[in-house]
């Protein structure tokens, strides 16, 4: 980001002043700041990216993020969970920007969009540092933990700012008046490069002109672009542009001059970041990181076995060679064997038994002329057959030494199959993990968007195939809330006869909405399966509905109603039976998934695969994991695998009314890219 973008990105941001850090993470690839945010005002619950020396804005981008928080992020959470926002500003037109909290004590967060080692730094009361990317002692500054803290020296003022006279003052210093004009605004006049292309661009001037050359009526020109670029800052208009190959290029906070081809608007500049950074950065997370290393793993295994093999078919082959070259010479071996055998055992000693066997090699002996040395101490006798030189144990016959050799040369072929078998393992298993990195480039090319929570979210809720909201309370405020905020007169109010179960609604927008059996059954089905039925182990509950009109928090004269309680009059119907048993599904949007659950027969409707639970012994968040594996493992689709995968396991868990067990899944019961199952999912 150029200082021109960082001045407005930080005018954009003023948004989010009044908001609380609800939490801090760090992405996978430990280069992404996020901070989540809760407030009232134009944003739901924003997250803001920071990358130090890149970048810094809003995103609706869905970032992987480490189960357990490095120290530094538990740190960084521990002083700044809860604390509000007061005020966000660009430091001089530099690259700097200061983000200013209220929480335990005063805070400023200090981010670097510039140099090699970027920095982001928390200081406390005091103006004391508390954290930071990384300390140094530095020339002009100190940056160390419990140490004032100090900006880097600023760049000077922006060219925006300045007069005629000291634009003019700069350009026209003696010392500098053969060098072009865009050199010397760069480095004297705050803005950076880009900036001073744009001001002479509107300026007319070209950029290599050289300074002495530039007139006065050309510094009025400048002034004047600057005054421009100044007014067009005042409403920001967005936009990304693109190269012939319709490749994002650059973006920029307002329309430029310098920018020529296609380029594309966007209602925010934070969009416009949030695009051309999903574009053009390259993915690897920490999965697609793990893979390569396997594959490399096996690779290595793969090359090892390879050699093992070579080496089993060189042994096989020498020692056949020396088995079969025996033979060949067998009665030589045989007969040098015997004369050394004779000659030990009438105590000739060893000397003169060579002595004699170089006598007769000397004389064309045939079986002293393959002798080459005799070792006494060791037993042993070095032969050369055939240009071979071995060694043998002179104790036994030639026939069990030309065996043996075979016998080793059949281990060796013994060995063979079995290395073949496993490198053809090792192989199917780097087939199979190239597949799964394919999968998964794949998938980390999809551009995931954090799903904006629905209103109803907050509580049970279900739609039912009708199209009718039914939602339930989740506690007992929440219970008072639905009934006394959400409900309205032609609603209908659902409660399972038992204690301990949700006040549920079914939700019209007007009394000519009919509700049909079904979609009472469906309201009835959340009623139940939310109660404590479920956390007993019922195998079905009875389920009344009235007329949301027929409901009161007021008892009758005389009577009294409990915290949370609730009076009923009128005529109760009833769903009587209703089983406990409930189906989760995936609903996929463009750029991501949610989960949805209810009737089997409706969320079959929706979702290529399904999972029915009932009342079980398995733990809510063990059997929420279980699940969306089975939704991941089960979703062939890369693109929707990555949207599945991307799902808070929280929305799994919140599907789930207590322990539990899977008794169905079902897959393929419509096309996971059918229209009529996308069209169901952008209605919501």
């Amino acid at each position: 980001m150029s200082s021109l973008d960082i001045y407005a990105i930080s005018k954009e941001l003023q948004g989010i002043i009044g908001y609380r850090v609800d939490n801090v993470y760090r992405d996978l690839s430990d280069t992404l700041f996020l901070f989540k945010f809760k407030g009232k005002g134009p944003y739901k619950s924003p997250f803001l990216l920071i990358e130090p020396g890149i970048r810094l804005h809003l995103t609706e981008v869905k970032y992987q993020v480490p189960e357990r928080p490095s120290d530094k992020i538990v740190g960084m959470r521990s002083h700044l969970k809860g604390a509000e926002v007061t005020g966000i500003r660009q430091i001089d037109f530099d690259r700097i920007v200061e983000i200013s909290l209220r929480g335990k004590q005063q805070y400023q967060i200090f981010i670097e969009i510039f140099g090699n080692r970027p920095n982001l730094v928390i200081v406390g009361d005091q103006n004391r540092v508390i954290s930071a990317l990384w300390y140094k002692k530095m020339r002009h500054r100190d940056l160390l933990p419990g140490k004032e803290f100090e900006l880097p020296p600023s760049r000077g003022k922006s060219i925006l700012d300045m007069n005629n006279e000291e634009i003019k003052q700069i350009v026209k210093m003696k010392e500098i008046e053969k060098e072009k004009i865009i050199r010397t605004l760069a480095q004297k006049a705050g803005g950076g490069g880009r900036l001073m292309e744009e001001v002479l661009a509107r300026a007319n001037i070209p950029k290599d002109k050289m300074n002495e050359d530039i007139r006065e009526e050309e510094f009025n020109r400048i002034k004047k672009a600057t005054m421009g670029i100044k007014r067009d800052l005042e409403k920001l208009k967005p936009s990304v542009a693109f190269d012939s190959n319709e490749k994002p290029i650059s973006f920029q906070p307002i329309d430029l001059i310098t920018i020529s081809g296609q380029v594309q608007y966007f209602e925010s500049f934070s969009l416009a970041m949030d695009y051309y950074y999903t574009n053009i950065t390259p993915k690897t997370s920490a999965d697609l990181k793990r893979y390569d290393q396997k594959k490399k793993r096996l690779l290595k295994v793969l090359e090892a076995q390879k050699q093992t093999i070579e080496g089993f078919e060189i042994k096989k082959k020498y020692y056949k060679e020396l088995g079969d070259k025996i033979y060949l010479q067998l009665n030589e071996m045989d007969e040098l064997l015997s004369t050394i055998l004779t000659a030990r055992k009438k105590n000739i000693d060893w000397p003169e038994i060579q002595n004699k066997l170089a006598h007769a090699k000397e004389n064309g002996v045939p079986s002293a002329r393959i002798l080459e040395k005799i070792f006494p101490e060791r037993g042993v006798i070095r032969l050369n057959l055939d240009s071979e030189i071995i060694e043998v144990d002179f104790r036994k016959p030639a026939s069990e030494i030309a065996n043996g050799y075979y016998q080793r040369a059949k281990k060796a072929a013994r060995k063979i199959a079995p290395a073949k078998e496993a490198i053809l393992e090792t192989e199917r298993k780097i087939d199979l993990l190239s597949k799964d990195i394919t999968v998964q480039r794949k998938e980390e090319s999809i551009s995931l968007k954090r799903r904006k929570r629905k209103w109803y979210e907050k509580y049970h809720w279900t739609k039912t195939q009708n199209r009718f909201l039914v939602i339930g309370g989740r506690d007992v405020n929440s219970n008072v809330e639905i009934v006394k905020r959400r409900m309205k007169e032609e609603d209908f109010f659902f409660h399972a006869e038992i204690r301990g179960a949700p006040y549920t609604i079914l939700i019209r927008d007007s009394s000519d909405q009919k509700p049909e059996d079904l979609d009472l059954n469906e309201a009835a089905l959340l009623a139940a399966t939310f109660s404590s039925g479920w956390k007993e182990g019922y195998g079905a509950v009875d389920v009344y509905y009235v007329p949301a009109r027929n409901t009161s928090f007021t008892a009758p004269s005389g009577e009294y109603i409990p915290k949370g309680g609730i009076m009923v009059r009128g005529t109760r119907k009833y769903v009587r039976g209703v089983e406990m048993a409930l189906t989760l599904g995936i609903q996929l949007n463009k750029f991501n998934a949610s989960v949805i659950y209810g009737s089997e027969e409706t969320i079959r409707s929706q979702s290529p695969i399904t999972i029915t639970i009932k009342p079980g012994s398995v733990s809510k968040g063990k059997i929420a994991k279980h699940i969306r594996h089975i939704f991941i493992e089960k979703t062939e689709i890369p693109e929707n695998k990555a949207k599945i995968k991307a799902i808070d396991l929280n929305e799994f868990v919140h599907a789930i009314p207590h322990n539990s067990e899977i008794i169905k899944v079902e897959y393929g019961l419509i096309k996971e890219n059918s229209i009529d199952y996308m069209k169901s999912s952008s209605e919501d």
